[in-house]
């Protein structure tokens, strides 16, 4: 069903077929061959096409941009209070999530900040849980850094608590028992383990120690 038409231009949504790829925008088309296309997140298609199909559709023009907008934040909204409640995110990833849903940039950005002043997300919090559990995993220093800088996070969001998750003495235990598993499994060559244990993050130093420590050589 399309809007009423009003001014000689009228207005539909069409909505990506089932199975296309994951982000595939809706678009609002209109009759008239002067008005472009619109691409709007799904969400949102999804939207205007209710209000088309309950004949509350606002008339092409400014109403019609209105709604949108409106539709637009309140759609995103919507999106973050989904993917918050499922797990904790970076506030890049989330930025990212949006934008790949087909969200402007001016809407992501306003929901990402009012996400971060609400404490909804927190890159303190988020880099605190994500250290805690990839060191529980076995993963060194480096490789944490790694993951997290791809997730829009610096160590430096931690402060003071980056020494405490992260200490040499800490890194050097795990690496030791990392080293151990192999070594008891029977992969216990000195250099085989040194290259196992950088290629987990850890440092070629404590690599080195571990390797030799796991080997009955000490430190």
């Amino acid at each position: 069903m399309s809007a009423p038409v009003t001014g000689g231009v009228g207005w539909d949504v069409v909505i990506p077929a089932r199975g296309s790829r994951p982000g595939s925008p809706a678009r609002v088309v209109f009759d008239s061959a002067g008005v472009p296309e619109r691409a709007v997140p799904l969400a949102v298609g999804r939207r205007l096409a209710r209000l088309l199909g309950e004949g509350r559709a606002p008339e092409a023009g400014e109403r019609l941009d209105g709604a949108i907008d409106e539709l637009l934040d309140r759609c995103a909204r919507e999106r973050v209070e989904q993917l918050v409640s499922r797990r904790d995110y970076s506030a890049d990833e989330l930025g990212a999530r949006l934008r790949r849903d087909g969200y402007p940039a001016d809407v992501v950005d306003r929901r990402v900040r009012r996400a971060c002043e609400s404490g909804v997300i927190d890159d303190a919090r988020y880099a605190a849980s994500f250290v805690r559990s990839k060191a529980l995993a076995g993963w060194g220093k480096a490789k944490i850094e790694r993951a997290l800088a791809a997730r829009g996070v610096s160590l430096d969001a931690l402060g003071d608590l980056s020494g405490e998750l992260l200490s040499e003495d800490d890194e050097l235990d795990r690496a030791v028992e990392l080293a151990g598993r192999r070594v008891r499994s029977g992969r216990g060559e000195l250099r085989s383990l040194v290259r196992f244990l950088c290629g987990r993050g850890f440092s070629p130093g404590i690599a080195y120690r571990a390797a030799r420590s796991a080997l009955g050589d000490g430190e």
